[in-house]
């Protein structure tokens, strides 16, 4: 069947190359409607089921719910204030108009994200200051694409006016004119005086204002717009740091534009520069390097057809696709150089080969089908799209290449000459006797990779920080980080505490209040990177303060009473919940936990939610009996999702490794080779632990595939030496020494040059923008030599060593 469709190929070379025109055509079209997409949100998987813990330290059955009653020292809410949530996170604000029903714009430019502008002055309560901020943020909300900000200057406080307990904006400006130094003065007094807006609204020095407008999508355009509005605060000396979902969406969106271009156009120059070097020939350069390129835009195409969007996982598959399948178009030009001169078509060479580049394209295709294995979205894409890339290219190199050599002009003698005699040739020739003569030098390292491993593979860190993944000099980058530093994080933790089933009101019961109001307490102290809790017993706590003068939760349950109608009456007008910090019947609370780094003093990390969620977790007993805790949030779901990322790194790899043993084991039908295939790949992925640990390269999104990917790319060096050294097993009665170093000699240049085009092309990855996609170009070059090197070097001091034991034992 080979022959047949090999023999077509050649017959009908025209009509081949036609008909692959034709396809391109057809991807092509395809390509070009296909998207970029900068949500980092839509690659994290979901989020499944929450894990329930208990509060307290045995079961309560479920009660009567409390009753509340009003006593004479229940204080009063003002009918007038109307109380609104808004945008960043669970936040109480105040406006002084009454409640309508509805919130202004809201159906016409629905809210999906935020926009966030920080503030920042040591001279930032000054009424010229504060007059120039309110106006500026006033002309931002006025525009289409925000709404109305939340901010201190909309956020409400408690005040005790003689007996009654009110709830006062924390602006006393109102009106157009300008601040004057007294309301300037109330505003900072009170902003002092409330503990619960510090590293949440203002930072805990008041240098800092923190406003949050609703949005959808901007683009680049509409951004730069909004921050030209802001020019009149810098220009007043008032320092800016904007961010939001929509600003990091288009940051994301700069660098995936910028990084396709970059990467690909550096892996073309980086591969023709290698095929040049390698035949010393234009055709040798421009045949692969042009069916590379049909495969990408094949790819491209199946890419749209499958609803798939290029992303800051698999924005680096047009470059997978070239660096892998250039290797099997080497196979085959490298074949026809060596049998040119004894006469054999191009044809025949291609068919000798074709074994050969069908093996390493099935077991490179299990190493990213293998990727499908994962619970996140992103990498299953990455994995079905190179996948599906590599076949392309396997088909291109069995049809195009052997089409295009018969008729082109074949190589000159000098060509032929240099791919035979020259100087890595020679180099091929003197380091197949090292092997032979050394082999137990090259088992003995074998061997201390290993132990590396072993040592080190539990030591390398995770990051799911996407903030993390922009260039160290990037302005946005250094900005969010200042902006966490100052705000006390960027993202809270949401810890959800219900009450036993069918007990309503149980949050307003004085002990059960205090229980909570003492875990917050505790696990504040017990944590360094737990920068401020807002929850309905802080607010009680602060309202107790200022009523009475004392701090913690009052014996009465009047002032529970009030602040629970208000939280009801703010999810009422909003008809929403997602600002609740107590449910309706008091039966649910959440407690919202800025947090930051304080040991990296850097945005929210693995390692500080992990601190973090161990303190929660700890100090559970605390709570009332019978309670039922859940923990949420965006660093409780990084952290679950770096766990996920080992899972699916474990599980891939691992599954990759088992099928390429049974596809070589059924190829072969020989459990040594299949043995043997394993060294090569075992080796660069364990050599690789010990870089990573020693380069302190974590995993991430991107760089968790380098091992099953490394598995299928690296699998076909061996593949290839074993099925010229099986076939001298087959044809010749010679050593085993001797076959191998005539292995080695045969194998070995095409094999060198296959991994030196590739790794090129991976080393190109070192000047992307996203320092994961560098990363998992270093990893993946490291590798590939690693398991280039091991099947040269330590695979044939294995069968060596095999061959010695056999033929001692089988004489005893």
């Amino acid at each position: 069947m080979k022959k047949d469709f090999l023999s077509l190929v050649g017959k009908h070379n025209k009509l081949t190359l036609v008909i692959i025109a034709i396809i391109t055509c057809f991807f092509l079209y395809q390509a070009s409607s296909l998207t970029l997409n900068g949500d980092y949100g839509s690659l994290l998987p979901n989020g499944g089921e929450q894990e329930q813990y208990s509060g307290g330290t045995t079961p309560t059955p479920t009660l009567p719910a409390p009753t509340v009653e009003a006593t004479a020292e229940t204080p009063s809410i003002l009918e007038t204030q109307v109380l609104t949530p808004s945008g960043n996170g669970h936040l109480l604000s105040a406006d002084a108009q009454p409640f309508n029903g509805s919130i202004e714009g809201e159906e016409d430019y629905p809210p999906t994200t935020t926009y966030l502008v920080m503030v920042e002055s040591k001279d930032l309560y000054t009424p010229e200051n504060l007059t120039l901020i309110e106006n500026t943020m006033a002309k931002l909300s006025s525009t289409r694409e925000l709404g109305e900000s939340t901010s201190l200057l909309s956020f409400v406080t408690m005040e005790k006016k003689g007996s009654r307990l009110m709830t006062v904006p924390f602006s006393p400006h109102r009106g157009t004119d300008p601040w004057t130094e007294e309301e300037a003065a109330t505003l900072r007094k009170r902003a002092e005086q409330d503990p619960i807006i510090s590293d949440y609204l203002v930072s805990e020095d008041l240098t800092c204002m923190l406003f949050s407008f609703g949005t959808s999508s901007l683009d680049p355009a509409q951004e730069a717009h909004l921050s030209s509005l802001l020019q009149p605060l810098r220009d007043k000396g008032i320092q800016i740091s904007i961010n939001g979902g929509a600003v990091i969406n288009n940051k994301l969106m700069y660098y995936l534009n910028k990084d396709l271009g970059t990467l690909l156009g550096l892996c073309c120059l980086a591969i023709l520069l290698v095929y040049y070097l390698s035949f010393r020939a234009k055709r040798s350069m421009l045949l692969p390097f042009s069916m590379s390129l049909i495969g990408i835009i094949w790819t491209l195409g199946t890419m749209k057809l499958l609803g798939y969007s290029l992303t800051i996982v698999n924005i680096v598959t047009p470059c997978m696709v070239l660096n892998l399948g250039s290797s099997y178009a080497i196979h085959v030009i490298s074949e026809y150089y060596s049998d040119f001169t004894k006469g054999i078509s191009p044809i025949e060479s291609t068919r000798k080969i074709l074994k050969t580049i069908a093996m390493a394209c099935l077991t490179t295709v299990i190493g990213f089908l293998s990727l499908t294995l994962s619970k996140t979205p992103a990498l299953r894409e990455f994995g079905v799209a190179v996948g599906i890339g590599v076949t392309y290219c396997a088909i291109l190199a069995a049809t195009y290449i052997p089409a295009l050599l018969t008729m082109v002009t074949p190589p000159k003698p000098h060509q032929v000459k240099t791919y035979s005699h020259g100087f890595l040739s020679k180099s091929v020739s003197y380091l197949s006797e090292v092997v032979i003569k050394r082999w137990y030098v090259f088992f003995l390292l074998w061997i201390v990779v290993i132990f590396g491993f072993v040592v080190t593979k539990d030591h390398i860190r995770i990051n799911t920080n996407y903030m993390s993944y922009l260039p160290k000099k990037d302005v946005f980058g250094q900005s969010s980080r200042h902006f966490a530093q100052k705000m006390g994080g960027d993202s809270p933790f949401i810890v959800t505490i219900e009450a036993p089933e069918g007990t309503k009101n149980f949050f307003l019961e004085a002990g059960n209040l205090e229980k909570v109001y003492q875990y917050e307490q505790t696990v504040r102290e017990k944590s360094n990177d737990i920068q401020q809790i807002i929850s309905f017993s802080s607010y009680v706590s602060f309202a107790n303060k200022v009523y009475s003068g004392t701090e913690g939760i009052p014996t009465s349950s009047g002032l529970m009473n009030l602040l629970s109608r208000m939280v009801v009456l703010m999810s009422k007008q909003t008809g929403t919940n997602l600002s609740s910090i107590l449910d309706g019947d008091a039966s649910t609370l959440n407690l919202i936990i800025q947090n930051y780094d304080s040991v990296d003093k850097d945005l929210s990390t693995i390692s500080s939610s992990s601190r973090i969620e161990k303190v929660l977790k700890d100090y559970l007993p605390l709570l009332p009996d019978g309670t039922k805790v859940s923990i949420g949030g965006d660093p409780h779901l990084s952290l679950r999702f770096s766990n996920t990322l080992l899972a699916d790194q474990r599980t891939s790899t691992y599954a990759s490794y088992l099928l390429v043993f049974i596809v070589v084991l059924i190829a072969f039908k020989s459990l040594y080779s299949a043995f043997y295939s394993m060294i090569p790949i075992l080796t660069g992925v364990m050599a690789n632990y010990i870089f990573m640990y020693f380069l302190d390269i974590p995993f991430d999104m991107v760089t968790v595939s380098f091992a099953s990917v490394a598995v299928g790319a690296g699998i076909d060096d061996a593949i290839h030496f074993l099925i010229r050294f099986r076939e001298k097993q087959k044809l010749e009665h010679l050593p085993v020494s001797q076959m191998l170093h005539e292995t080695i000699i045969e194998t070995g240049r095409p094999i060198i040059l296959t991994t030196l085009s590739i790794v090129t092309g991976m080393l190109m990855f070192t000047f992307a923008s996203y320092t994961p996609i560098k990363y998992f170009g270093s990893l993946m070059a490291i590798a590939l030599i690693n398991c280039m090197l091991s099947t040269l070097l330590i695979m044939p001091a294995a069968i060596v060593m095999v061959e010695k034991l056999k033929h001692k034992f089988g004489r005893a």
